[in-house]
Order: structure tokens, then C-alpha cells, then sequence
């Protein structure tokens, strides 16, 4: 169902949660569909570890050697919070020996050719995606960074909610969504005005 705005409950965990459609042509043909994805506003990039994606570990084995083997596809290392300082030095020596597929705290840059959040086109995207990794697919601000969005309680529903809509496609429906639940929608609305007016006179 397509919407004209994201639209979000905290859940009981403290999570932003929702369901995402995308299509990733470098790995499938297939379009993904009614994935969980979870809105971290803390991550920088957006991060898909492929086999939360469906995908088995014998193909991910299989791409990621693909991957590996493409001087073209940008990698890079990242590590949580919980890995030993040794683990980092490791994987940085392997990392810079170009030792690829031994490393599980490896991305790989992609595009994302299509995809919707919460029912809402976000257009292509560059994205890491990990083939060793079954944590959360994590949408980060290189995404939301470029939407207008809000989190806040909701005067209307009482909850705790992310309102969010791409920069280039704010609308009726969203702005009226923002004056319903936190009182915005004309502050907003008089915001892109001005900045259109700006826009035109350069």
C-alpha cells in the first residue's frame, strides 16, 4: 500500500519498527517484501546483513566472494561495541592485507534500486549490506537525513511516534498529519515557502 508519509509507534522496547519493500538488483532479481526494518536515528549509514533478507548462508557465502573479488565495490570494516580490542586489530591488518573473506565485520557498498518505508517511495539509495552478520536491518540517517521528520508524543494518540515524509514529495496528507499530532503542519507548510521564495531569487 502506497502512503504519503511515514508514519511510526515506539514500540514496547523503545524501537521504532515497520515493514520495508526493496530491490537490490547486484544480489536478486527479486523484489524483497514486508521486511522488518528498524529506524535508528544513532546509525550514520544504513546497514542490511543480507540473510535477514531470506537469503541462505551458501548464497550469501557466494556473494560475498563476488564482493570480495570486485575492486570496484567499496568495503569497509565496523565493529559493536562489544568486540575486543584484539578482534580490532586483527580484522584492521586483515582489512588493509585485503584479506576480505575471512572477515565478518566487512560491508560492501550497493545500491538500493527501489525502495519503500512504511509504504512511502524512498527511490534508490546506497546502502552497506554484511553477508555474515543476522543482526537488525538498521535504516540510519544517510536516509532519514534526507526527509523531514519528527519524534515526539503524539497530542492526539498519546504515544510516543515518528512522523516522516522525503523532503522533495512533502505534502496535504503529512502536513496535516504534523498539525494533528504535534501542532507543525502550518509551521512546516510557511518553512517551505520561504525556502522556495529563497530559491527563486537565486
Amino acid at each position: 500500500m502506497k502512503n504519503n508519509y511515514i508514519f511510526v509507534e515506539l514500540n514496547n522496547h523503545n524501537e521504532l519498527r515497520t515493514i520495508a519493500d526493496m530491490s537490490i538488483l547486484d544480489i536478486s532479481r527479486d523484489t524483497f517484501k514486508d521486511i522488518n526494518v528498524k529506524i535508528d536515528t544513532g546509525c550514520p549509514y544504513t546497514s542490511i546483513p543480507v540473510r535477514k533478507l531470506g537469503i541462505d548462508t551458501t548464497e550469501c557465502y557466494r556473494l560475498k566472494q563476488i564482493d570480495c573479488l570486485d575492486k570496484t565495490i567499496e568495503k569497509q570494516i565496523s565493529f559493536g561495541v562489544n568486540d575486543l580490542t584484539s578482534k580490532r586489530i586483527s580484522d584492521k591488518s586483515d582489512f588493509l592485507a585485503h584479506n576480505y573473506m575471512g572477515l565478518t565485520s566487512i560491508s560492501f557498498k550497493h545500491t538500493i534500486d527501489s525502495m519503500t518505508i512504511a509504504g512511502v517511495d524512498i527511490g534508490k539509495n546506497i546502502v552497506r549490506l554484511s553477508y555474515d552478520r543476522t543482526g537488525n536491518i538498521l535504516i540510519g540517517m544517510d536516509i532519514i537525513g534526507k526527509m523531514d521528520n519528527h519524534i515526539g508524543m503524539s497530542k492526539k494518540i498519546g504515544r510516543v511516534i515518528f512522523l516522516a515524509c522525503p523532503i522533495d514529495k512533502i505534502n496535504q496528507d503529512y502536513l496535516l498529519a504534523l498539525e494533528e499530532h504535534f501542532g507543525l503542519g502550518t509551521m512546516i507548510s510557511a518553512a517551505i515557502v520561504n525556502d522556495s521564495v529563497r530559491n527563486n531569487r537565486v
